[in-house]
């Protein structure tokens, strides 16, 4: 189903409203009430939507005049909700009207590590050939919540066929960096995202992955490297990890959808994590920009890392939090003015969120010269043209109907 403006709306007043993860049993009145409209508006919103199917997790490939969005598609009713999911496709000339192609990956029975569900991942072409790059896990135990990396081609960008039923990518037990999270059992390893580095030529893999280390809260930022494409892939060291002296104070239990953008002689990392699977020792510190919809953005001079914040004490894209959006990647759409469309899923209705509402825009700001002024929903900000790295933004507005 396709939101119309008031629907995005309402999702984007609703996002900064509880969700039912909280610790009810010390909550307040008000944040009670909070969370009771929250629900309710939640629900009426769902029940618009009864007869559409359950999509999450889009990523798209500009493919010369065409975009192509691959996205995962589930059933609605499942415990836990991701346990049955698929790569589906749909082509654009314009980002607004879609033609949905359908399954483009299932699950395979015969292969018990990618037998229950296929989940996000990327798509790359080169030379003519495309390069889908996913993730999936087991239908039953032990392998329902091991994770692991494979690749599909393809010639045409719509007939996909796996390279091999073996799996591209997974850490054994024995890995020095990599392992199972803690707190859920849950081994880590999707959302495969490609990077081509054209200094070195190589192909940078970054995995949403679990660190071996103490605690409940291990999300990192793996990182593989190869010299083809289509591999052998080399483990490395986390892009991004919890740094040993605060590992207790770590925030993310998972990061989800990772993206790499390289500006101004800099890497940029982007990812996400659901507030409600963050820690919350962390949160209550003084973080309170943060919901499921924020964009977490950290920062490295070399692609390999290690990456930091930004800003030590901001480090959420600005309007990120406000959108209802979770796992939102960037798609650059003009060159001249490195305006980018910011676009991923609504997580409270299961419903994807693509279109060109959303339109981020890079900006230098001195900071001896940055002013904002907040108009309506759309948060603009003027500066003298200055080049000033420490003081990059990214401003996260929504486009006026």
């Amino acid at each position: 189903m396709k939101l119309n403006p008031l629907q995005q709306k309402i999702l984007t007043y609703l996002e900064p409203l509880p969700t039912g993860s909280q610790d009810w049993a010390t909550a307040g009145m008000i944040e009670r009430g909070k969370f009771k409209i929250s629900e309710t508006v939640t629900g009426i919103l769902r029940s618009l939507r009864q007869s559409e199917p359950m999509n999450w997790d889009p990523w798209i490939l500009q493919d010369g005049d065409v975009y192509r969005m691959f996205y995962l598609r589930g059933l609605e009713g499942q415990t836990p909700w991701w346990t049955i999911s698929k790569i589906c496709c749909a082509v654009s000339p314009d980002m607004q009207q879609w033609q949905d192609l359908g399954s483009i990956l299932e699950p395979e029975p015969a292969n018990d590590w990618e037998s229950g569900r296929i989940c996000a991942g990327c798509t790359y072409k080169e030379d003519g050939v495309y390069y889908l790059f996913y993730s999936a896990g087991g239908k039953e135990e032990p392998h329902l919540k091991n994770e692991a990396i494979g690749l599909a081609v393809s010639h045409d960008g719509l007939h996909f066929s796996r390279t091999s039923n073996n799996y591209l990518l997974k850490p054994d037990d024995g890995d020095r960096w990599y392992g199972r999270s803690n707190w859920t059992g849950h081994f880590h390893w999707r959302d495969p995202y490609i990077f081509k580095d054209d200094k070195t030529g190589s192909y940078y893999m970054f995995i949403c992955a679990s660190s071996k280390v103490p605690g409940n809260f291990q999300g990192c930022v793996a990182l593989a490297v190869a010299d083809k494409i289509s591999g052998p892939y080399k483990l490395l060291p986390p892009a991004v990890e919890a740094p040993a002296n605060t590992v207790e104070d770590w925030p993310y239990y998972h990061m989800e959808r990772p993206q790499v953008i390289y500006k101004g002689g800099k890497y940029h990392l982007f990812f996400s994590c659901f507030k409600m699977l963050m820690n919350q020792k962390w949160l209550q510190l003084s973080h309170k920009r943060i919901t499921n919809s924020s964009l977490f953005w950290y920062i490295s001079d070399h692609i390999t890392g290690p990456y930091q914040p930004i800003n030590k004490d901001d480090f959420i894209v600005r309007g990120s939090e406000k959108t209802g959006m979770y796992g939102t990647n960037f798609l650059q759409i003009s060159t001249e003015s490195e305006e980018f469309v910011a676009y991923g899923w609504y997580h409270r209705l299961h419903a994807l969120a693509v279109s060109q509402a959303f339109r981020a825009t890079w900006k230098d700001i001195a900071a001896d010269s940055q002013s904002e002024i907040l108009a309506g929903d759309r948060l603009e900000t003027r500066s003298k043209q200055q080049f000033n790295l420490d003081s990059l933004e990214i401003s996260l507005c929504r486009k006026k109907y």
